[in-house]
């Protein structure tokens, strides 16, 4: 099972960076308003592509629960600290403006990234209890 967790957080990662490259496309396009790579309006690919990596992630953690690992909480880890990296360097762009419903998207969004920072965690400290139990 933890393969299977493994593959899954993997995939989730590659949907995180493609879907912070494309980001970074739309960013620094010039050319009619800010599209990426990707055909897809900003709703549709963050819930695709942001929506649908938490979810793999946390798949992930809760198939590979049961099984000492150390591959599963650094790919936690590596996931929720790139969906907070992410969302730090949206904040931090120069044409960012605050309003109240992006500020809550992000602030949702880093929500996400911590609760799979902290199932790495959870599941480390799991490891250990079957470690020492055994």
């Amino acid at each position: 099972m933890a393969k299977i967790a493994i593959i899954l957080l993997i995939i989730s990662l590659g949907l995180l960076i493609t879907y912070g490259i494309d980001v970074m496309v739309a960013s620094q396009s010039q050319i009619g308003g800010e599209r990426g790579f990707l055909p897809l309006n900003d709703a549709v690919r963050g819930g695709i592509f942001g929506g649908g990596a938490v979810a793999l992630s946390v798949i992930g953690f809760a198939v590979g629960r049961n099984e000492p690992n150390k591959a599963i909480p650094i790919l936690l880890f590596i996931n929720g600290g790139l969906i907070i990296l992410g969302m730090l360097i949206v904040m931090s762009m120069h044409r960012f403006e605050t309003d109240q419903d992006i500020m809550r998207t992000i602030g949702s969004t880093m929500l996400f990234g911590g609760i799979l920072i902290g199932l790495g965690i959870a599941k480390i400290i799991i490891d250990k209890k079957k470690l020492i139990a055994t």
